[in-house]
C-alpha cells in the first residue's frame, strides 16, 4: 500500500483493483423480496439508497483514468415514477417506488424484477456491489436472499 492509499476509502481500493485486473472477483448481488409497505416507509428506503448511490458512484468514478467512460446516476423524471438508474455504456440498473395507490401501499424494486418476482437491494453494500459489476469485465451473478 502506497502513503497515497490512505486517502482510498476501502470501496475505491476495491474498484482500483476491478480496473487493474488486480482482483478477478466476480460479484454477487444480493436481492431479497419486496413486499408493499408504508408509502412513506418505501420512499424513504428508495431515497436511501438514491443518496448512497450518489455517493459510491462518486468514489467509483474518482478511481477511474480521464478517458474512461463514468458510471452515470440518472435521476427519472416525467413519469411519474420515484427512479433513478445507473448505468455504465449498455449496462444499467433502475431502482424504483412502485405504487399501489389504491391500497396506499409502495415497495421498492430492481427494474427487470418480474423475471424474478418483485426484488429489491438487500441492504446498502449492494450499490458498491453493483458499481463493481458495471466496471467489471465479469457479468454479475444474483442471489434473492430469503431475508425478507
Amino acid at each position: 500500500m502506497s502513503e497515497r492509499d490512505v486517502v482510498f476509502t476501502p470501496f475505491m481500493l476495491r474498484v482500483r483493483e476491478t480496473l487493474t485486473g488486480a482482483s478477478d472477483e466476480c460479484v454477487t448481488l444480493h436481492y431479497e423480496t419486496s413486499r408493499p409497505t408504508n408509502i412513506a416507509v418505501a420512499v424513504d428506503e428508495w431515497f436511501s439508497l438514491r443518496v448512497r448511490a450518489e455517493h459510491v458512484i462518486a468514489e467509483a468514478n474518482a478511481m477511474l483514468n480521464p478517458g474512461a467512460d463514468r458510471i452515470q446516476l440518472e435521476d427519472e423524471f416525467g413519469t411519474g415514477q420515484l427512479a433513478f438508474v445507473l448505468r455504465l455504456r449498455k449496462r444499467s440498473c433502475r431502482v424504483l417506488v412502485h405504487e399501489d395507490p389504491a391500497a396506499h401501499l409502495a415497495r421498492v424494486e430492481v427494474q427487470d424484477s418480474t423475471r424474478h418476482g418483485a426484488i429489491k437491494p438487500a441492504d446498502q453494500t449492494f450499490l458498491e456491489d453493483l458499481a463493481v459489476s458495471l466496471l467489471s469485465p465479469h457479468p454479475a451473478g444474483f442471489v434473492v436472499d430469503q431475508l425478507g
